[in-house]
């Protein structure tokens, strides 16, 4: 199955809490680390393979087939920032 996302919208991948680590994204203020997998057309500074810090209660999550799939919308303001 390949995703294509709406015009605003950018799909990205969280980065699963290591081992021993504790998990606070049920804070609405967390925050999360994930790598972009694909961007919709309206999108021109975040591309596909970047990584970037998002705000945890700015994602929409969608399970569908017993797999977990992470959308944000642009206009959200939950990207913070691109890591390089």
């Amino acid at each position: 199955m390949k995703i294509e996302p709406q015009p605003n919208i950018v799909y990205i991948k969280i980065d699963e809490p290591k081992a021993g680590v504790l998990n606070t994204s049920s804070r609405p203020s967390a925050i999360e680390y994930a790598e972009v997998l694909a961007v919709g057309s309206n999108i021109k500074d975040i591309k596909k393979g970047d990584n970037v810090f998002v705000k945890a209660w700015a994602i929409d999550n969608i399970f569908f087939e017993d797999k977990k799939y992470h959308f944000i919308n642009i206009e959200s303001n939950g990207i913070l920032a691109i890591v390089k």
